[in-house]
C-alpha cells in the first residue's frame, strides 16, 4: 500500500525572504529609474507644463513594469511636479510665479542654515572642492548659463549639503531645487544681457565664503544671492502682468 503523500507538499511554499527582498529592491530601483529621468525631462522642459504622461508609453520606453511609472508619478506629485488627476491621468503641473516666490521664501530660510552649517562643518577636502569649482567658473571653462546650472548640482548637492552634516536637509531641499531650474529653464528667454555673469557673481560670493569658512559672509550672501532670484521673478511678474 503507497503512503499518502504529505500534504504539505502540495501546498505552494512562500519563496525565500531573500527572493522577496531582492524583488522589493528591484522595484525600488525602478522607480527611482524613473523618477529621476522623468524628473529630469520635466525640468529641462522635454516635457512642458501641462503635458500628459503616460504610464503605458513610459513604461515601455524603459523597460520597465507600469508599477514604478506609477510610483514615480505619485513621487512627482508630492514635489509639486506632477498632477494626478482622477480617471484623468497625470500631467505636468504649470508654473506659476507666485507659487515661485513661496518656495523662494522657504528656500532661503533652509539654504541660509545649509550654507552656514557647512562653512562651519566643511572638511578640508570640501573646501577644496569648493574653491576648486568657484576657480572654474572665474576661468569661464562653462558658458554662463551652462554653470548656473552646474552650481545647483554640482555646489549645493555634492558639497554644501554634504558639508552641512544633517541628514534631512539634502531631500527636503532637493525637490525645491528641480523646480527652481525648472523655473530658470522656462524663463531663459527673459534673461537680460549679462544676467547669467549676476547670478554667478551671487554664487561665487557664496562658494568663497564656504571655502575659507567665514560664517558671517556665508549669511550674507546667501540672502544676496536670494535677493536677487526675487528680483528676477518679480521682474517677470510685472511684465507679464503689465497691461
Amino acid at each position: 500500500m503507497n503512503q499518502s503523500s504529505d500534504p504539505d507538499q502540495d501546498i505552494a511554499q512562500p519563496p525565500p525572504a531573500e527572493a522577496v527582498e531582492a524583488a522589493g529592491e528591484d522595484l525600488i530601483s525602478s522607480a527611482d529609474r524613473a523618477y529621476k529621468i522623468i524628473e529630469a525631462r520635466i525640468v529641462q522642459l522635454k516635457y512642458p507644463p501641462g503635458h500628459a504622461l503616460s504610464e503605458h508609453q513610459l513604461s515601455r520606453e524603459l523597460g520597465i513594469s507600469r508599477t514604478p511609472v506609477r510610483e514615480a508619478f505619485r513621487r512627482l506629485a508630492v514635489e509639486q511636479l506632477v498632477e494626478i488627476l482622477p480617471r484623468k491621468g497625470a500631467f505636468v503641473t504649470e508654473i506659476k510665479i507666485n507659487q515661485y516666490l513661496h518656495l523662494l521664501d522657504l528656500r532661503q530660510q533652509l539654504e541660509t542654515f545649509m550654507a552656514v552649517r557647512a562653512a562651519k562643518r566643511a572638511t578640508p577636502q570640501q573646501r577644496q572642492a569648493m574653491a576648486t569649482l568657484a576657480q572654474e567658473l572665474r576661468d569661464g571653462i562653462m558658458e554662463p548659463e551652462q554653470a548656473i546650472f552646474v552650481f545647483a548640482d554640482r555646489a549645493y548637492k555634492d558639497i554644501l549639503v554634504e558639508a552641512s552634516r544633517n541628514p534631512f536637509v539634502g531631500g527636503i531641499i532637493a525637490p525645491m531645487h528641480a523646480l527652481s531650474r525648472r523655473f530658470w529653464y522656462y524663463y531663459r528667454d527673459q534673461w537680460t544681457e549679462g544676467e547669467a555673469e549676476v547670478a554667478i557673481k551671487r554664487h561665487l560670493a557664496l562658494m568663497d565664503a564656504v571655502a575659507i569658512g567665514d560664517e558671517a559672509a556665508t549669511h550674507t550672501a546667501v540672502q544676496n544671492l536670494f535677493s536677487y532670484l526675487e528680483g528676477f521673478a518679480r521682474r517677470i511678474m510685472d511684465s507679464e502682468y503689465k497691461i
